[in-house]
């Protein structure tokens, strides 16, 4: 083969005295790949916690992937020189010999610069960020429709309260806030604690609309 192994050896599997496996192609075994989860997926599910380390081995998958389109190379690359090898000679209609022109071989693939979790996340940072939202009384508040619903519906409870001179009955009451960890009950002790609350969500989400 015209091609070698060398940027491969990463990914193969060595044998016993340390050489690369290959089969009697020289196509080389490789070792098995690490399977990371997709990024957009567990952020889609509000997961955030270590995601730095997700996107790292994250990063490293990309790695892989091109080591499987190197392998792929080096497969047509034999295939292609073994057709050239063996190339047919056929006789024109005045006799003469034509050989088929032989193939020509492809471009291997160019191993992609490794990413930082930093660079892998970069695309992600805004739902990154709306995921953690904001703290309050000690719980990490996700910046989400269903959060703001909720505080929509905690105000026309407060309401409706007032207008039966009931507030005094409302507070303290429990707000079960969808955060990057789960759905936690954040306390709001009194009127005061609610409306800091609002004002800090709804101040906090407007800048992603903005």
């Amino acid at each position: 083969m015209t091609n070698n192994i060398t940027p491969l050896l990463d990914f193969i599997v060595l044998d016993s005295e340390g050489e690369p496996t290959v089969d009697e192609r020289g196509i080389p075994t490789l070792k098995q790949r690490p399977i990371a989860k997709s990024i957009p997926d567990l952020l889609a599910k509000g997961k955030v916690q270590n995601i730095e380390m997700f996107a790292e081995l994250y990063a490293q998958v990309e790695q892989w992937d091109w080591a499987d389109q190197y392998v792929a190379y080096l497969v047509t690359v034999y295939e292609i020189e073994d057709h050239n090898a063996n190339l047919p000679t056929y006789t024109d209609e005045e006799g003469n010999d034509i050989e088929v022109e032989p193939l020509e071989l492809p471009e291997a693939p160019e191993r992609p610069a490794l990413q930082t979790p930093e660079e892998v996340l970069a695309p992600y940072k805004k739902t990154i960020s709306k995921s953690i939202g904001i703290e309050f009384n000690g719980v990490g508040v996700s910046l989400n429709e269903a959060n703001q619903n909720g505080l929509s519906a905690l105000k026309s409870a407060l309401e409706l309260a007032k207008e039966f001179e009931v507030e005094d009955q409302f507070f303290p009451v429990n707000f079960n806030a969808e955060t990057c960890e789960g759905v936690k009950v954040l306390t709001l002790a009194n009127e005061t604690e609610f409306k800091n609350f609002g004002l800090q969500f709804v101040l906090a989400r407007k800048q992603y609309f903005e």
